[in-house]
């Protein structure tokens, strides 16, 4: 909602009053429902005897745009796979610059004939389209594919570990956790913030029978994406979506909770907050969408449907209306201009706010708890995930009014222009600033909760400043991690 439509609805405090009250109402149950099932206990994987064939897998690569010396290190650990019935398929979707893909190609062509490379240009459809173009090159053997992003090493065993899930023929997909290799002290924050989502939230998943994909690290039963249409091209996050619709047509869905892979954290700012834009405007699309379905599906269990609500309003919060009513108030308390229903108006965003503080931390807190981790670990990922809040807002409420986006990339290129810092948080710093003074302007009146809540979500604007020291961080681990694979490759072509 703009600044224009929210001071127009100043003049009209009831309206105002009764949408408070709705967005809190959404706020507490959404928040209420995800602090319960994050504290579901953890959930073992089923067993499964050991496999007397190996069963054909097809490696789907999507790529875009990707270094290619990360790409080849990926493609390097797919080649030292334990597993003898596999194909990889690298599938390049409009790439411009023959700089980045013609070396993938002929890298391709030195593993030799099990990897395959195919480079299309004005390909629609985003990720979902590359995957879908590619499926009709897979070798007719094929039974499962596994999908792997462009910048992840996964284990030599990882597809052995991987089939040990595949204990019921209606399982159509086994989804495992993403965890990155570019971490250390002064990123844990970002690392552990990206944790909880999996440690809460997919754990939740397994127990209520609603697990989605998460876009890399996924197996998948070819016959059972065949039959629900291949990947949906609408939504950003054609994962998510898909795990629903797997549900929906009575397949089952499995997350194990087995670090078989690591990929890149991003690097900078810029490529963070557009990373949690797209999961939480994709799931966003998803809901929009997909609504009736969700309230009405037959196919689906009501607590299949809960699971799904919870999943994916788990990157939303609801601070934005409440954020700037206290900053539009103010100016009222200190002209003395005020209606008898602003007073709820303050009130009313000083509860929202406050207790998104308290039932987020919950959440983080009892989801990575399980996991190990201490408080003062907790903390870190706490504050980071307050740093990225403005994406959190503003996302699903861009698509309440226009559901069609581009596909945002996370760029993973070290060596180019660095984004503008005063560019890339000009939203934060403004809200930071006007919640600030409202903050100092409602303090000076008979109010309480209203300037601690806007104190409080000032400092929340203003930790975007700590995640992008943690990004600066993350970009020196991954470029010596990037000189190590130069390394790496000179050695390989000396020897």
């Amino acid at each position: 909602m703009g600044i224009s439509a929210l001071a127009l609805l100043l003049l009209f405090p009831a309206v105002h009053v009764a949408l408070l009250l709705a967005n809190f109402a959404v706020h507490l149950g959404v928040l209420g429902l995800q602090l319960i099932t994050v504290r579901l206990p953890g959930r073992r994987t089923e067993p499964q005897a050991s496999l007397e064939v190996e069963p054909f897998v097809s490696i789907h690569v999507p790529a875009y745009n990707e270094p290619p010396e990360v790409l080849k290190e990926t493609l390097r650990a797919l080649n030292r796979l334990k597993w003898r019935h596999y194909e990889v398929l690298v599938i390049d979707n409009n790439t411009t610059d023959e700089a980045i893909w013609k070396p993938i190609e002929a890298f391709c062509h030195e593993l030799g004939p099990r990897f395959r490379f195919f480079h299309v240009e004005n390909l629609e459809g985003f990720k979902a389209g590359a995957l879908n173009y590619v499926r009709q090159f897979m070798n007719p053997k094929a039974e499962f594919i596994f999908v792997v992003d462009a910048d992840y090493v996964v284990a030599r065993t990882a597809l052995h570990r991987a089939f040990r899930s595949f204990s019921d023929p209606r399982i159509a997909l086994v989804q495992f956790p993403q965890d990155y290799r570019n971490v250390g002290a002064g990123n844990a924050g970002v690392a552990l913030d990206f944790k909880h989502f999996f440690a809460g939230y997919m754990n939740m998943a397994n127990h209520l029978g609603c697990v989605p994909s998460t876009g890399t690290l996924s197996l998948i039963r070819v016959s059972a994406l065949t039959e629900v249409g291949g990947f949906d091209t609408q939504v950003v996050t054609e994962d998510a979506e898909l795990g629903f619709r797997l549900n929906a047509h009575g397949y089952r869905t499995l997350y194990v909770n087995e670090v078989i892979g690591r990929g890149l954290m991003p690097h900078d700012l810029e490529s963070l907050k557009k990373q949690r834009w797209r999961w939480a405007f994709g799931n966003a699309q998803i809901l929009k969408l997909n609504w009736k379905g969700l309230l009405f599906s037959h196919e689906l269990e009501w607590r299949q449907k809960l699971g799904y609500l919870i999943h994916l309003t788990a990157w939303f919060n609801f601070n934005l209306l409440p954020s700037l009513t206290l900053i539009l108030v103010a100016p009222l308390v200190l002209l003395e201009r005020m209606h008898p229903l602003h007073p709820y108006l303050v009130v009313l965003s000083g509860v929202t706010l406050t207790t998104f503080m308290v039932l987020r931390f919950g959440t983080l807190f009892y989801s990575l708890r399980r996991e190990g981790h201490r408080l003062g670990e907790i903390w870190p990922a706490y504050l980071t995930h307050l740093g990225l809040g403005w994406v959190f807002s503003a996302s699903w409420l861009k698509c309440l009014f226009d559901h069609r986006s581009p596909f945002a990339r996370t760029n993973k290129f070290l060596h180019g222009r660095v984004p503008a810092l005063l560019r890339t948080t000009l939203a934060e710093a403004t809200l930071g600033v006007g919640l600030l003074t409202a903050c100092t302007v409602l303090a000076l009146t008979d109010f309480i909760v209203g300037p601690i809540a806007a104190f409080l979500m000032c400092g929340a604007r203003f930790l975007v400043y700590w995640v992008w020291w943690q990004t600066r961080y993350t970009w020196e681990l991954t470029l010596s991690l990037g000189e190590k694979t130069e390394q790496h490759l000179l050695v390989d072509e000396m020897g």
